[in-house]
Parts: structure tokens; sequence; C-alpha cells
């Protein structure tokens, strides 16, 4: 400070300051406060913890920490460098470098607030990232599985019966075929879609379906007209049809209902009883783990699962349009 003239040599600091054994010690003790400085404030403000967040409680704490830990350390470093070297003034030298410490000490506490700013931003990048990844692998298996050899060949032995039967109803069943696989096809890049358009495509997926098991698969819903703009994930009830229909049993003997309907509360719920497959089929396990991540995603809530008194149910809740304009577009 003497040398670029930020203080004048009446103030008691000699040039005899600037000796290399003096300038190194005091380097070397301003460094020890800067990274004891950064220690504390690194343990409260956590900068690379993504579920630590930084308010102003915890700013005050760290800055009040950081005045007290400075003139402490400073006092008590220099204090016993004045002993050694019996410097005159010492009250005056404690002072100016205290102002210095303090100066590293805020410094400090500014880089380790821009570095947590920095990281905050990074993880909600990559979580996105993850989400949309995690989305498109859940709409990847559910076209997968309706291109499958299985779903294909189901689909089209009933389509070459119904052609026999009945012409009407085979160019209906390729009419349903169609909007299913061009509404999955079209949900990779929405974030959401109505409780209309699910309840559509559900039902042509039902349609499908029903070929396969007749009268034995029955689907009751029950849906306030109020709720049909709100949102929710692509493909959100046909993930839970499929996930019914892939665990239970279903035949002439042990006919299954699926409930779908709508509460008081803003929550869709899709119910069934509990009928256990002898042989079970494959599943990937990712169905309702994918839907529960794009519902924090989206709105922040989670799906409830149930499974009591013999009855497996999901709750989704219904995102209102017009507390996010996003869900509009």
């Amino acid at each position: 400070m003497l040398r670029f003239g930020l203080i004048s040599e009446n103030t008691g600091v000699s040039t005899r300051d600037l000796r290399p054994g003096i300038v190194i010690s005091q380097v070397l003790i301003s460094s020890l406060v800067a990274f004891l400085t950064f220690i504390i404030n690194y343990f409260i403000l956590r900068p690379l913890d993504s579920n630590r967040h930084i308010n102003a409680k915890r700013i005050s704490v760290s800055i009040i920490l950081t005045i007290v830990s400075v003139t402490v350390l400073t006092e008590a470093f220099f204090g016993f460098k004045h002993l050694i070297y019996k410097e005159p003034d010492a009250n005056m030298f404690n002072l100016i470098h205290s102002f210095r410490d303090l100066i590293i000490a805020t410094i400090v506490i500014s880089g380790i607030i821009f570095i947590k700013t920095i990281y905050d931003k990074q993880s909600v990048k990559i979580e996105n990232e993850k989400l949309k990844n995690e989305k498109l692998l859940g709409q990847y298996e559910s076209l997968k599985n309706q291109m499958s050899p299985h779903f294909l060949f189901n689909s089209l032995t009933a389509l070459r019966e119904l052609i026999d039967q009945d012409a009407k109803d085979a160019k209906l069943y390729i009419s349903h075929l169609s909007l299913v696989l061009r509404y999955t096809l079209s949900s990779i890049e929405a974030q959401s879609k109505s409780l209309y358009e699910e309840l559509e495509v559900a039902e042509s997926y039902l349609h499908l379906v029903k070929i396969r098991y007749g009268t034995s698969l029955k689907v009751e819903t029950s849906i306030d007209d109020q709720y049909k703009n709100y949102r929710l994930p692509p493909l959100a009830i046909q993930i839970l049809i499929e996930n019914a229909i892939k665990h239970n049993e279903i035949s002439n003997k042990n006919p299954f209902k699926i409930k779908i309907g709508t509460t008081a509360d803003q929550n869709l719920v899709v119910s069934n009883p509990i009928q256990e497959r002898v042989s079970k089929e494959f599943s990937t396990g990712i169905g309702l783990s994918n839907l529960s991540k794009q519902y924090q995603y989206l709105a922040g809530k989670d799906i409830t699962i149930s499974n009591r008194n013999n009855e497996f149910k999901v709750e989704l809740p219904l995102i209102n349009p017009s507390n996010n304009e996003s869900f509009n577009s």
C-alpha cells in the first residue's frame, strides 16, 4: 500500500515493511486468512450442494462470521508478528492489514456465491436434460411396445378377421391404430397434453386392446367436463392402462374393469382390481417412475400410488393451464 501511494509515510508504516521477509510473511498470513475464510464460508454456503439454497439468513451469518474470524485471525497473526519484529505503531499496522484482509474476505465470499450461482444453474440444466432424456425413453418404450412383433401380430390378426367379417369395422380399426401411433410420435416434442386429447387416444388404444380381450375388459369413465382442458404428461393415461393390463389376469373367468375418473381436488384417478397374472409379462419398470419424474419437472408435484383393499390406484394431479402460460403453447 505504501509502494503504490495508497497510504502515506506519516501513518507510521515505514519502508522497512517492504523488506522481503516482511512482505513474504504478510502474504503468507493474508493467504492463510483467505483460506480459512474460504473454509468457513464453504461449509456455510455449500456452493456444490444443489439441495442447499443461499438465502439472506445464510449470507448474513456468513458475513458476520467472516468479519469476526478475519478480525480475530488478523489480530492474532500480526500480534504474534509484532512481538517477533517489534514493529512500531502496531495498532495502525493491524488496522491497515485488517482492512486489507476484509477486502480479501469479501472477494472470497463473492467468489463462493458466484460459484454457487453458476453451479445451481448448471445443475438445473443437467436435471432438465436428464428428465427430457427419461421422458423420451418412456415414450420410446411406449412406442416400442406398440410396434413390437407381438402387438403388430395381434393387431394384424384382428384386422384380418375384421376384414373377413366386416370391412367397415376393419376401416375403423385401422383409423384407431393410425391415431395411436401418430399421437405417440407427435408427443415426443410435447411437454404436456390436455386431458381431452389423452382420453381420446386412450379410447383408440382401448378399442385395439378390446379386440384381444373382448367383453372381458371393461373401462368405466367418469370425467368432469371442467377439467377437459387441464394438462398432464403425454401418454400418461395410456401408460397406466398398459400397466394395468400387463400385470393382471383378464379372461372370461376373470373379467377386468379399469376405472378412470376425476376428483373434486383436481386429480385424475385410474384404478383397477388386483388380479395378478400366473405368467407375468416382461416389464422395464420405468413407466410409473418416469411419470413421477415428469410431474416433478412440470408442476413440482408427484403422483400418488396406493395398493389397498385389493385395489391398485394411481392419482395424477391435473395441471391448470391458466397457472402456467407455457402449457397453452
